[in-house]
């Protein structure tokens, strides 16, 4: 599904800010139907070329992938950048569940 980025615009502040990868932001965030979502941001100060192909495979991925250990993606947004836009889940990310919160 398609999203427009005012839909999630709000939530790209950094105070729900709650993950930074190799080339890409994660923010918390709700939208107006109360749906709580994680939106996933190509980050703009990363230099290498090969970002936008790598964030697009993942893309073209995680579309394919249904297991229950595994992000539900809901849509994406190419307006204004490059972003993925997933079911937030309460347990964190692969990272805290192997190495623990605050690690």
């Amino acid at each position: 599904m398609r999203f427009l980025i005012y839909s999630f615009l709000v939530c790209l502040k950094i105070d729900n800010l709650v993950g930074r990868g190799g080339y890409s932001e994660v923010y918390k965030g709700d939208l107006s139907n109360g749906e709580t979502i994680a939106v996933k941001r190509l980050a703009k100060d990363n230099k290498d070329p090969n970002k936008e192909k790598e964030f697009l495979m993942e893309l073209g991925i995680i579309g394919h992938v249904c297991h229950p250990n595994t992000a539900s993606l809901l849509g994406y947004c190419f307006e204004n950048g490059l972003y993925l836009i997933f079911n937030y889940s309460q347990n964190g990310n692969l990272s805290t569940a192997l190495h623990g919160y605050g690690k």
